[in-house]
């Protein structure tokens, strides 16, 4: 015996098709968060379109979609990995100026352009 299962009327829909969206977007924003402004800027994305989701839904007395709760917690994740990363990457640099001021002295520096 076959179930019967209502068709979704159009605000279901949309909501189901923005809950993928935030899904797809929190999953890319953490296969990029390498790139950190690029992975910062589809977490936060992603971020405002689950929750946007969420108040869609209770607006209309929709169920949380699983689609959306995996939208929300990828795009915090990647958010926070995107913040770890640019606050890495200046450390890194900022770390790698402080050795190479250590090792080359500014008297050394016209013997080093000058050969």
């Amino acid at each position: 015996m076959e179930q019967y299962t209502a068709p979704l009327t159009p605000e279901q829909q949309s909501h189901n098709k923005s809950s993928v969206t935030a899904m797809v977007l929190g999953i890319i924003s953490l296969v990029v968060t390498w790139f950190p402004i690029i992975g910062l800027v589809l977490a936060i994305i992603g971020l405002t379109m689950s929750r946007s989701n969420r108040k869609f839904a209770e607006a209309h007395g929709f169920k949380e979609n699983s689609m959306n709760t995996a939208g929300y917690v990828t795009s915090l994740v990647g958010l926070i990995l995107g913040i770890i990363t640019i606050v890495v990457t200046v450390l890194v640099i900022a770390f790698g100026f402080v050795v190479l001021a250590g090792v080359i002295q500014y008297t050394d520096m016209p013997r080093m352009f000058y050969w």
